[in-house]
């Protein structure tokens, strides 16, 4: 089992863009954005999931999507019935998504591929299976913290958390290209934390820049009203243990995580 090392754990603090490192986007159909629903329309959104689903212990999540929420639901178990096979296993997770394609952001259900499917006997001595899919990518980009997870009893899907986005716009041309990112995050400062969560400031210096290396992914920047989809540089800088999520068109810092584990 991977640890992080304990000198060095995240402080999910990455010092802010200055103001003149952000550029205008000059596209007025980026980022792709997603709204937090009134609450008139979730409340009866999750009521029709409800009851077309008995069996599920997650609902519909503020922005329509399938998932968790703070609230625990008591749902009835399912009858037990003769255990799944593998392959109607996956089937049952197929047609589920099929029927609620919507709340789970995908147009074609052929496009959905398995990562993960397990299967565990449970006290009542039945299996219960637990499926996972791959995440989503569009026009070649992986898109970030998207996957769905499923988990059926007896039969029936009894948890449903995740999602794909439905659209998702890519910019033809972007702004901020390899160099000009570099020169954005030239002497900005990570922070790690050691073990008694003392701040470790990592400035990036010229230096540290020599051995970066890019890539691209749609990162979705969550706020409490709204999912903005972000087309964004991975910037990988290993001399200060590192990864930065940085905005193609913006310029903007969206992210990032430290690199440094055992």
């Amino acid at each position: 089992m991977r640890n992080y090392l304990a000198t060095l754990l995240l402080i999910i603090l990455i010092q802010s863009c200055d103001q003149n490192d952000v550029t205008t986007i000059g596209d007025k159909n980026y980022p792709t954005t997603y709204k937090k629903l009134d609450a008139t329309t979730l409340n009866q959104m999750r009521t029709d999931f409800g009851k077309a689903n008995p069996f599920l212990s997650t609902t519909i999540t503020d922005f329509g999507f399938c998932g968790s929420t703070e609230n625990y639901i008591a749902t009835p178990w399912p009858t037990r019935i003769p255990d799944l096979t593998k392959k109607e296993a996956i089937n049952a997770t197929k047609f589920f998504i099929s029927q609620n394609s919507t709340l789970l952001g995908i147009k074609t259900t052929d496009d959905i591929t398995f990562s993960r499917v397990d299967s565990f006997t449970i006290y009542e001595g039945s299996i219960k299976w637990y499926i996972s899919s791959n995440t989503q990518k569009i026009g070649g980009l992986e898109v970030s913290d998207t996957y769905l997870t499923f988990s059926l009893t007896n039969g029936k899907i009894t948890y449903c958390s995740g999602n794909w986005y439905p659209y998702i716009y890519i910019p033809a041309k972007i702004n901020i290209n390899e160099e000009k990112a570099k020169s954005i995050l030239l002497n900005k400062v990570v922070y790690l934390s050691d073990i008694a969560g003392r701040p470790i400031p990592m400035t990036i210096t010229a230096k540290s820049l020599e051995t970066t290396e890019f890539s691209k992914l749609i990162y979705p920047l969550k706020t409490a009203d709204k999912i903005e989809l972000r087309v964004v540089w991975v910037v990988s800088i290993p001399e200060v243990f590192y990864v930065i999520y940085l905005d193609v068109m913006t310029g903007e810092i969206v992210g990032g995580y430290p690199t440094i584990v055992s």
